[in-house]
């Protein structure tokens, strides 16, 4: 029982770095400005730190607020905008989805006559031959899943 221990010990030290590594996350994201800014990083570039166990890159990903109200009147301007046109064009709206379905229908019924060129009763006996043979390498393999507390 020593090892299973020992795995639970460590996934529940992993879990908990986790919170510490996110706790301080943005400390070190303001260090790292600091890094940038005093252009001493070790490449030039966006690397912030660097040393045998890993290398910290800045990334600056855009992020958007869709609760700025310029932003939420025209999601609302959109959205009325859309109305209106699905209710002035909702006869050839209408006309048109009954065509597409129409089409629609023609496609499966090509791509069931296009299976039916692909469908042998030797084929059908060599694919549940296979299965068979498969099956016949069936084995297990033992793994662990941990669940921390």
């Amino acid at each position: 029982m020593k090892h299973l221990k020992r795995i639970a010990e460590i996934r529940k030290q992993i879990e908990s770095l986790k919170f510490e590594a996110e706790a301080i996350e943005p400390d070190a994201i303001l260090e790292a400005f600091d890094i940038l800014e005093a252009n001493q990083s070790p490449n030039g570039k966006s690397l912030v730190f660097s040393d045998t166990n890993a290398k910290i890159v800045l990334v600056l990903r855009n992020r958007y607020d869709d609760k700025n109200t310029s932003v939420v009147r025209l999601n609302e301007d959109i959205d009325r905008e859309y109305e209106k046109l699905c209710r002035s064009n909702a006869t050839a709206i209408e006309n048109n989805k009954a065509y597409i379905q129409e089409i629609q229908e023609m496609i499966e019924a090509a791509e069931a006559k296009h299976q039916t060129f692909l469908v042998s009763v030797y084929l059908e006996t060599l694919r549940k031959q296979r299965s068979i043979a498969l099956k016949k390498t069936e084995h297990k393999v033992p793994s662990l899943a941990v669940y921390l507390k």
